[in-house]
């Protein structure tokens, strides 16, 4: 039978963290990829508006998803404290 490990569930919260790191870049990449090559499609100086705007729209969808991936460590964080708290010494 497996046993309770906070370990793991930190484990789980550090890599919820990382992703969210990593989602946020991914989404502001992706978006000043769309609005460059949008906005070059219809001249050089729209494209360079693009990117800005492109790049500013994909960094705030990447916050809001990288928040929720954040929001899910901690609620596995604070489920480990819980037991911390909540564990009848033997």
């Amino acid at each position: 039978m497996v046993q309770y490990d906070p370990k793991v569930i930190q484990e789980f919260a550090d890599q919820m963290y990382n992703k969210a790191n990593i989602v946020i870049g991914f989404y502001t990449i992706v978006g000043i990829l769309i609005g460059g090559v949008g906005g070059y499609a219809v001249s050089k100086v729209i494209a360079l508006i693009g990117l800005l705007i492109g790049g500013a729209i994909g960094y705030f969808i990447g916050s809001g998803k990288a928040f929720s991936l954040k929001l899910q460590a901690q609620t596995a964080l604070c489920q480990v404290k819980i037991e911390e708290n909540t564990k009848s010494e033997k």
